[in-house]
């Protein structure tokens, strides 16, 4: 890959950057990337490396200091059109701890390493490795858990994530099971409350049925005295305990989770988000290459993770994998995506997706959009019919 992926680090010290670097390469590695894919740079670097034109993304460390570094950088950084996110160890005190360039950006509080997870999703997001768009779905048994499914649906809310919860996220009139398993499909990661009796009802069976056969990362809360079920044994289990639980009581609904529990929860959901994505990508990829293969079309996955097809006329198309449900960020994504590899013989894209367990009413609407726009859309399940004819 000639352009790489470019994470620049200027102002001042801090000591959570080894970690940030580590905990970042993990997980692009997770996504099937190389490494030699992200360039990491600083202001020893930034003359000879930085490239204008690469995608970007800039981490601004902030300090108590009236004496802000690397001001000349940032201007260019600015200048460029680049992300930056300003990085400061108290948001209270956000305007004494960077330089005035950055006041009218939205900030990240940096103040322990449990924050590092949260601090590297933004960065694949902001550099259009992870979607932006954060889901998540919460699957629990009603009379046993029901006040820690609350209590992580407004928590996961505050950290940024979209949390679906049969009791807050359905409105009425919509056809509750269609919703359910439309929000399970555009979901990145599901939470299992496993308590005794989850197993026993019709409704989760079912969600937890779903979300192995969709291949969604299952983060696992397992109740003390209960054990991992054998039919969840796909999920990443996480052992609570009694201490985990206020009073230490733990066998009703109105049971809750103590505050550093609940932290813990929200960073194992944060670390297990990049590789459930990749995961359920790599499954789209690897059924559209089977189908290739099964009607003998040559095509090449690139190391960007998306596709390539020449047509009998040398020209050729671009085949996109897309998690969940196409978004309008993710159609202009594509476009520049094709505009980074740049080729006169690139002459149509597409957005390759799992149309299954959607609503007929977007995929309705997917398909008004494919008459309109220059990016258009395949169903997984059509791909070797779509193959064919090309």
């Amino acid at each position: 890959m000639t352009t790489k992926y470019q994470v620049v680090k200027i102002g001042s010290d801090n000591p959570f950057y080894k970690d940030i670097s580590s905990t970042l390469f993990h997980h692009v590695e997770q996504l099937g990337l190389s490494k030699d894919s992200i360039l990491e740079i600083d202001e020893s670097n930034f003359k000879a490396e930085y490239k204008g034109n690469a995608p970007t993304f800039c981490l601004y460390f902030g300090s108590d200091s009236a004496s802000f570094k690397n001001i000349d950088l940032l201007n260019i950084l600015i200048k460029d059109a680049n992300l930056v996110l300003p990085i400061v160890p108290d948001l209270t005190k956000f305007r004494g701890q960077v330089p005035n360039e950055l006041w009218n950006i939205s900030g990240f509080e940096l103040a322990t390493s449990s924050d590092i997870e949260k601090l590297v999703s933004c960065i694949l997001e902001g550099l259009s490795l992870l979607r932006p768009s954060r889901r998540l779905f919460i699957s629990y048994k009603r009379d046993e858990s029901s006040t820690v499914a609350i209590q992580l649906f407004e928590q996961l809310e505050k950290n940024g994530f979209d949390v679906f919860l049969d009791t807050h996220s359905i409105r009425p009139g919509e056809p509750f099971q269609d919703e359910l398993w439309h929000r399970m499909a555009d979901t990145d990661v599901v939470v299992l409350l496993n308590t005794p009796g989850f197993l026993n009802s019709n409704w989760t069976t079912q969600e937890l049925a779903k979300a192995n056969a969709m291949s969604i990362g299952i983060l696992q809360l397992i109740w003390p005295s209960h054990k991992l079920e054998r039919d969840a044994e796909l999920c990443i289990p996480l052992q609570l305990n009694n201490s985990d639980f206020g009073n230490k009581i733990f066998k009703n609904s109105t049971s809750y989770l103590t505050p550093n529990a609940v932290a813990n929860i929200v960073n194992q959901v944060e670390s297990l988000r990049a590789r459930s994505l990749a995961s359920r990508q790599d499954n789209i990829i690897t059924e559209f290459i089977s189908s290739s293969n099964r009607v003998g079309k040559k095509v090449d996955l690139q190391s960007e993770k998306f596709i390539t097809i020449k047509r009998s006329d040398g020209k050729e198309l671009v085949v996109i994998p897309t998690v969940g449900v196409p978004q309008a960020f993710v159609y202009n994504q594509s476009e520049e995506l094709v505009a980074r590899i740049k080729s006169k013989s690139i002459v149509e894209v597409y957005l390759l997706f799992d149309h299954r367990n959607i609503r007929e009413k977007w995929i309705k609407h997917l398909d008004w959009l494919d008459s309109y726009l220059p990016v258009k859309t395949i169903k997984i399940v059509k791909a070797e019919e779509w193959l064919m004819t090309v």
